[in-house]
């Protein structure tokens, strides 16, 4: 009974300390918000325009269902603002709307152009899940709410075009012969973590 006991104390202590964790940083698959793009050498750069900045993370361990979605970092000024997902094909728009609601609560949803957004607040963070059934897009964004200025408004502008910064990344991978690891999924891990939470042995969005 003692023995049962002390096991209860210790898992109560591994929950609270796991939900702690959870919401200590505010960013993308354990890269937080602000992270100079100078202090991660895994990172790869797509483009530059002005002080916003596209990068990849060959390293990325973001996984949905078991797959590599492309995720392409913006950085404002040489430090991480936003993370922007491409989800076509991987997962449907009710189902990762779903996990976000669940998440974050009800969402606030504009359609425009055929176009739908759906927005949530994390912290400081702000996300946007954008779904084009016409031309069976789905994307997700991820975007710090502590930086501004002109770069920072770029790279959350609605116009950001995710498809050209893939292709971008498509072309690197054969010029320069680099592709993200496919690392296997760890056992009990969301497919549609969202970047903020930690699941077990895991940075958050891992």
């Amino acid at each position: 009974m003692r023995g049962w006991i002390v096991f209860m104390v210790l898992a109560a202590c591994v929950a609270t300390g796991s939900e702690a964790l959870a919401g200590k940083a505010d960013g993308f698959s354990g890269t937080a918000f602000g992270t100079p793009l100078t202090s991660l050498p895994a990172f790869m750069i797509l483009k530059s325009d002005g002080d916003a900045t596209y990068a990849v993370n060959l390293q990325e361990g973001y996984r949905i269902g078991g797959k590599s979605p492309v995720v392409v970092y913006g950085f404002a000024g040489g430090r991480l603002f936003a993370a922007y997902v491409r989800l076509d094909g991987l997962t449907s728009r009710d189902a990762m709307a779903k996990e976000l609601s669940a998440r974050h609560g009800k969402p606030s949803t504009s359609t425009e152009g055929g176009v739908e957004t759906l927005r949530w607040r994390a912290g400081k963070t702000k996300i946007k899940l954008k779904s084009n059934p016409a031309a069976g897009s789905l994307k997700l964004g991820y975007y710090s709410t502590e930086q501004a200025g002109p770069a920072a408004r770029l790279l959350e502008s609605d116009s950001l075009d995710i498809d050209a910064l893939a292709r971008l990344y498509d072309k690197d991978k054969l010029t320069k012969g680099v592709s993200l690891p496919g690392k296997p999924v760890p056992k009990g891990y969301s497919p549609y973590d969202d970047g903020v939470s930690q699941s077990p042995g895991r940075s958050p969005g891992q």
